[in-house]
């Protein structure tokens, strides 16, 4: 009988052919995969876009979320919006990059113009459309939350309970959460990988005293603590030494001072947490090979960004490492996942076993 090519991951050869593939591999180098998954996975989840110190008032940025542009600005009021980015009369995207607003938005092809609320107010040539009700012509809006400082939107006009989903990272990293922390430092990087490598990395723990013998060497493995609940992951570890650990941030516990917390919201949304900040780095999918990744630091006024964009890139460019060499070997016919560590690799196959719920789902 032929072994199960992604056994190791809860899935089965049923599993794959379902989900249109006919390798395991195929899971990371396939484009029609990466297709499904942004259609059945990251169009119904919150996407990390922005951070608040990115948008003050009448100032805007243009992403796209699972192929759909979408624009999220920051009112007069200062009310956070985000609507998608297709302007009602023939679809073309009305911002780019990321910018000052007046008072409307006005698309570059006919100059339609829409108010910061998203309503139509202005159609050139209004004899042209006779029958136009621009009641009914107002952009669409996107779900968008701001969460202590981090944006999110969900494409989909039915998106999950935000802050039900985050209820146990909110209880966790209360401690971060409560201190008035702004962002320090960000970072865009281009990954030569596969989104999912980046985040089975993230929740592995078998690999913490092997890969990172040296960057993380100070912290006792061995007392990892882990936690899975619905869409999020927590964990935590100390300091061998906590008498080694720094003042940190004002206001923190011990635990929060002299430790170290990987945590994530499924299913790219990774945060670090340690006594001197609070960083978030996104994998976001460009092709079956490629993501994005942005690094956002968040920390006390005044906190040397620079510096802290290295600490982290002491174990980050060795997870980057690693994730892009699993992704080279993803071309041999011969890469397969083997059996998983019962315990320390327990949070990927629970990664796993949400998104395989997802992608398979009818």
């Amino acid at each position: 009988m032929r072994v199960q090519q992604a056994a190791g991951l809860g899935w089965s050869d049923a599993d794959l052919a379902r989900a249109g593939l006919t390798e395991m591999r195929e899971m990371y180098t396939s484009s029609a995969f990466t297709a499904l998954e942004q259609r059945k996975l990251f169009w119904e989840t919150w996407s990390l876009v922005a951070s608040s110190e990115q948008l003050p008032p009448r100032r805007y940025i243009a992403v796209t979320v699972a192929g759909a542009p979408i624009a999220v600005w920051r009112d007069g009021q200062g009310v956070c919006r985000a609507v998608h980015n297709l302007c009602r009369h023939r679809g073309i995207p009305l911002l780019e990059g990321e910018g000052d607003l007046g008072k409307f938005v006005t698309c570059p092809y006919h100059q339609w113009s829409y108010n910061l609320d998203g309503d139509l107010v202005r159609i050139p040539q209004p004899d042209q459309f006779p029958d136009v009700d621009m009641t009914d012509l107002g952009l669409r809006p996107v779900p968008v939350v701001e969460w202590h400082g981090m944006i999110f939107v969900c494409p989909s006009s039915e998106p999950p309970d935000f802050h039900r989903e985050m209820e146990l990272l909110t209880a966790e990293l209360a401690g971060h959460l409560s201190l008035p922390l702004v962002e320090v430092a960000r970072a865009d990087y281009t990954v030569n990988c596969n989104w999912k490598l980046l985040v089975e990395n993230h929740v592995d723990v078998y690999h913490l005293g092997y890969l990172h013998q040296r960057s993380l060497a100070a912290y006792r493995h061995p007392s990892f603590e882990w936690r899975w609940e619905g869409t999020t992951w927590w964990s935590w570890e100390p300091l061998k030494d906590r008498s080694a650990a720094g003042p940190g941030l004002g206001g923190l516990t011990d635990d929060g001072r002299c430790g170290i917390g990987a945590h994530l919201l499924f299913p790219n949304v990774m945060i670090v947490t340690t006594g001197d900040y609070l960083a978030t780095y996104d994998a976001r999918p460009v092709d079956p090979g490629r993501t994005a990744m942005t690094l956002r630091i968040r920390s006390s006024p005044g906190a040397d960004g620079a510096a802290l964009v290295a600490s982290v890139r002491t174990f980050l460019a060795e997870d980057v490492k690693a994730c892009e060499a699993m992704q080279t070997a993803t071309r041999s016919p011969f890469f397969q996942v083997g059996p998983t560590a019962t315990d320390h690799e327990e949070p990927v196959r629970i990664f796993h076993s949400l998104l395989r719920s997802r992608v398979l789902a009818q």
